[in-house]
């Protein structure tokens, strides 16, 4: 017998990432606009940013605590994936067929090759998750605040037999 999955929290931490993607913006706008934000110095960071990004490696800001959870959250979706990828046993009488490559054609936005060559598929995405060397949260910045935000997008950079590749996932 394989290892029991809870699926549920599968979607339990998607649901999560969901939430801090589009909860991003509102933090820290509300951040920004109840702390004071404003600089003696331009060399000096406002009580604001130091809120959001931190401060100087000594305080934990929102941005650290943010990349953290999503790096955690992915981790965990993508090795329970693959796991239950692993020992589940469908089957069909097309040859052709394969779910796994669906999912990915199914929602083509889910994730974009940016440098590489592979075959996009859910397991691919997930390999790709649990190996990456590199984790990347793109940011995007409030005007009202110039502070920056989650887009709800990753970055994902690592070697594939040593070939250096990169990759988008919403």
């Amino acid at each position: 017998m394989s290892h029991i999955i809870y699926d549920r929290l599968i979607l339990e931490n998607l649901f999560l990432l969901e939430q801090m993607a589009h909860g991003s913006l509102s933090t820290v706008k509300f951040l920004g606009e109840t702390l004071d934000n404003s600089k003696k110095f331009d060399y000096l960071q406002s009580e604001a940013e130091s809120a959001v990004y931190g401060f100087k490696g000594i305080e934990e800001g929102y941005w650290d605590n943010l990349q953290k959870f999503v790096s955690d959250y992915l981790i965990q979706c993508a090795t329970r994936t693959r796991i239950m990828q692993d020992f589940s046993e469908f089957s069909t009488d097309d040859p052709e067929y394969c779910p796994d490559e669906e999912s990915c054609r199914k929602y083509p936005g889910l994730a974009i090759i940016l440098e590489g060559n592979f075959p996009l598929s859910l397991r691919e995405c997930c390999n790709k998750i649990i190996h990456a060397k590199n984790v990347e949260l793109v940011p995007l910045m409030d005007k009202g605040t110039d502070l920056k935000y989650w887009s709800g997008l990753c970055v994902l950079g690592g070697d594939k037999s040593k070939k250096h590749g990169s990759y988008k996932s919403t």
